[in-house]
């Protein structure tokens, strides 16, 4: 394993950037390159992304979790390394939370442990909550099911500071997942990491290069393939796309400053935001996965720091996160 630094979650430690698992299984190009998708995973795990991010709903028939059983299957050494997290209670097909649902809950877990095998789920979490009123409810089917066995311990999602509170005192809360970037930084945001940090409850920000925004690949609309669905996300979207862009070329300028790539300085300045925000990247390509883990040895300095700020609070963000249909659901 590759030196990085480490954080405990679920009584383990894994590094400070994890790897999420989605694209693998939903970009079609990578869910017909099995052997690629394989090696990729191996590449994160050998560079200290040990702690790995799934859902029941990546790709049709529990597609990623069939991906994960077979990465254990070839390299079965690697089991009681990976820390295993997994977003379900959820339905894809109508854009809504099953939380309240414990059977649903109940039989979509059993379906994916008979998949895994004997690597077991390390945390599980609700992908969503339909409401701020179905919080207690939600997370005493969570309390209920651990009680069976069926996961080792309970975390939450796209959820409030507030909602967060009163989920803590049903239940320990192991790790929170919230879209943490520089194009996700909202106020709300912000007391949701507050709240990780008072309570030191390890934060995964998800999307933390902005849906690969950050990363320099997307200067205009068309560079974004027909049929993606970033095509339908505000922040992709006319004037708000062009406002966004200027603020990329801002940070590719500190990062060609500093000799590093524009995703590398997204990546470093997450991790300095706070001790417990873990970023999970995700990619197919062994090389960007290696990059993207080493980016928590990259420290910025307090100028850069200052600088990115700045630019953050003049320029902002344009777009919401995501679009009407699913913004109900964020930050409940």
């Amino acid at each position: 394993m590759s030196s990085i630094p480490t954080i405990t979650v679920a009584g383990k430690q894994v590094g400070r950037v994890g790897y999420g698992l989605m694209q693998l299984s939903t970009d079609s190009a990578n869910a017909s390159n099995e052997q690629g998708s394989l090696a990729a995973m191996k590449a994160a795990a050998d560079a200290g992304a040990t702690c790995w991010s799934s859902a029941s709903f990546y790709g049709p028939d529990y597609a990623n979790i069939r991906l994960i059983a077979k990465f254990f299957a070839k390299y079965p050494e690697y089991k009681e390394k990976i820390v295993l997290v997994i977003k379900g209670g959820y339905d894809a097909s109508t854009f809504s939370s099953r939380g309240k649902d414990i059977g649903h809950v109940r039989r979509e877990i059993k379906e994916m442990q008979a998949i895994l095998g004997d690597k077991s789920i390390d945390i599980f979490l609700l992908a969503r909550l339909e409401s701020s009123d179905a919080v207690e409810e939600s997370f005493q089917n969570l309390v209920t099911l651990q009680k069976e066995g069926l996961f080792n311990e309970i975390g939450a999602s796209e959820i409030s500071a507030a909602s967060l509170e009163r989920a803590s005192k049903i239940t320990p809360i192991s790790l929170i997942e919230n879209e943490i970037s520089l194009f996700a930084y909202s106020s709300e945001i912000r007391k949701v990491i507050a709240w990780s940090e008072t309570h030191s409850v390890p934060i995964f920000a998800y999307s933390p290069l902005g849906r690969g925004m950050l990363t320099g690949a997307l200067k205009k609309v068309d560079d974004i393939a027909e049929g993606n669905m970033l095509r339908m996300f505000p922040q992709f979207q006319g004037e708000a796309f062009e406002s966004n862009v200027r603020l990329v070329e801002k940070l590719e300028e500190i990062a060609k400053s500093k000799g590093i790539q524009t995703g590398e300085l997204a990546l470093a300045w997450l991790t300095q935001l706070s001790d417990f925000i873990i970023p999970i990247p995700g990619s197919s390509k062994t090389s960007r996965v290696i990059s993207n883990t080493q980016a928590i040895n990259i420290k910025l300095s307090t100028s850069e720091l200052a600088e990115i700020q700045t630019f953050l609070d003049t320029e902002g963000v344009k777009g919401d996160r995501y679009p009407g249909v699913f913004q109900k659901e964020l930050m409940v």
